[in-house]
């Protein structure tokens, strides 16, 4: 698959600058049942592909003491994540289009800010006053200053790598704000932290492949269809980090207490 273009449909979608997220622990074939109800009522991203999927691969950054996992462990009700993330199979190189995010969650609200900077760049935080000159834009000065802010107080520093494989649906003319996805093979690495393409890199499974995190993101109040279609499948609410998932299992966490014991485990890791 080739790049995706990320702003192609933005326009589709009304979003607002905090909204909901809510997220759930599917099994296969839960996952598999409620996205077929789904299409009944939700359109395919157009894009992806035909289903609406597509890879994604992002590196977090935090700091040394780990600030952003433990802040997710212990409740805190504000918390800011950095990350580079990409889109598509395509390999990635040095001057490869990727984003450069901020994820900023108070309780259930979630409002994602973020600017497409070549992949060199996006990575090297020292060469974001480039890309600062370069934007005559206020919302992304606003946020390349907020994160380099960031970079120099917190010692920021890459993390964690995560890949997964998103089909995502959007809402039509009568639900605009609704966003439901679906997130399978779900990967994570605390080595090699590069998304350039060399084939060297090893993820391992954070989740057993038969398990499936679902998103909804809907501006204020969940269609009652949604609410009743949750409920006849059986799917839960559950406060879940793909990143701290990934990385609970470096040794830096090992032996420490888990953020998740999911469904059928005996308490360890996946």
């Amino acid at each position: 698959m080739q790049a995706i273009d990320r702003s192609s449909s933005a326009h589709l979608r009304v979003k607002t600058r905090l909204r909901y997220e809510l997220k759930y622990l599917l099994r296969r074939e839960q996952y598999q049942a409620v996205a077929e109800e789904l299409t009944q009522y939700m359109v395919p991203d157009p894009n992806g592909d035909a289903l609406g999927g597509y890879r994604i691969a992002s590196v977090y950054f935090d700091t040394p003491d780990l600030r952003s996992f433990w802040d997710k462990l212990d409740g805190h009700r504000e918390r800011r994540k950095i990350r580079v993330r990409a889109y598509g199979n395509q390999p990635i190189g040095p001057d490869t289009p990727v984003y450069l995010e901020v994820k900023h969650r108070v309780d259930q609200l979630m409002g994602k800010r973020r600017i497409q900077l070549p992949y060199a760049q996006a990575m090297d935080f020292d060469r974001l006053d480039q890309a600062y000159q370069a934007t005559a834009d206020p919302s992304e000065r606003a946020l390349l200053g907020e994160i380099c802010w960031l970079y120099y107080t917190l010692q920021l520093h890459p993390t964690c790598v995560v890949t997964y494989h998103r089909r995502a649906f959007q809402g039509n003319e009568y639900y605009p704000d609704l966003r439901i996805t679906f997130d399978t093979d779900l990967k994570g690495r605390t080595h090699d932290l590069s998304l350039l393409s060399t084939g060297h890199a090893q993820n391992h499974y954070f989740l057993p492949p038969d398990f499936c995190i679902m998103e909804v993101k809907v501006n204020h109040n969940v269609p009652y269809w949604l609410a009743q279609l949750l409920s006849r499948h059986r799917c839960t609410f559950q406060r879940i980090s793909k990143y701290c998932l990934a990385l609970q299992q470096s040794r830096r966490i090992a032996g420490r207490r888990r953020m998740l014991i999911y469904p059928g485990s005996d308490g360890a890791s996946p």
